[in-house]
């Protein structure tokens, strides 16, 4: 789960819990999948509670293995004409916000400027992301996975999260063929009714080209 503030994202740190053979099986496929991904086009639509339906954002990401990539949202929020736009390769990283800021710096994990959530992240940051090891993003929650869901007339697989300390409540949806992530639904873990995230993959090219010029940093 990636809790976040609507700029910024810190990984959250929750009790341990021992996860059950599907969910290792699982894990280790998503693994295995996201490294082995060349390069992505995507596009996801998030809905944060901080900002209503009426103003979902959408991320135009483009990723190219092993760490780089780049990230174009827009949306109501933000103003006429002004976006969110973050590149980086591993090392460095690039950011210039709405209000036209830039700011150049060591590239951190942590510190996505965007709010995507996993469907995204794991691209570049699966080996943390999707591991329940010690140090890992999963290693303190509790997880349980659903091997067949219908939602919208398609059939998923759900790796569900509690994560007791950040008080929430993550709903992966997982494509059951590609076996990737297509949804992330962070509900409170105190209200499971209050969606607080909804991150939604609504174009998936992978390994398409990505043109070269768009990961390049800005001098």
């Amino acid at each position: 789960m990636r809790a976040l503030a609507i700029s910024l994202l810190a990984l959250a740190v929750v009790p341990a819990f021992a996860a059950d053979k599907d969910v290792e099986d699982l894990l280790k496929v998503l693994r295995d999948n996201y490294s082995k991904a060349k390069s992505v086009r995507m596009e996801v639509v998030s809905v944060l509670e901080q900002i209503g339906d009426a103003n979902a954002l959408t991320s135009r990401v483009f990723y190219k293995g092993p760490g780089t990539f780049r990230i174009e949202m827009t949306g109501k929020s933000m103003g006429a004409g002004n976006s969110l736009l973050m590149i980086a390769d591993g090392k460095k990283s690039y950011v210039k916000t709405p209000d036209g800021k830039v700011t150049n710096e060591k590239f951190d994990a942590d510190q996505i400027a965007a709010p995507v959530n996993l469907e995204v992240l794991c691209f570049w940051d699966w080996k943390r992301q999707l591991s329940t090891t010690a140090g890992a993003n999963m290693n303190e929650s509790q997880l349980r996975v659903l091997k067949k869901e219908t939602w919208k007339d398609k059939d998923y697989m759900i790796l569900e999260e509690k994560a007791p300390k950040s008080k929430v409540f993550v709903r992966y949806y997982i494509d059951p063929v590609k076996k990737f992530i297509v949804r992330t639904a962070v509900y409170s873990l105190e209200d499971t009714t209050r969606l607080l995230q909804d991150h939604k993959v609504t174009k998936f090219e992978l390994n398409a080209p990505v043109d070269e010029k768009l990961l390049k940093l800005p001098s």
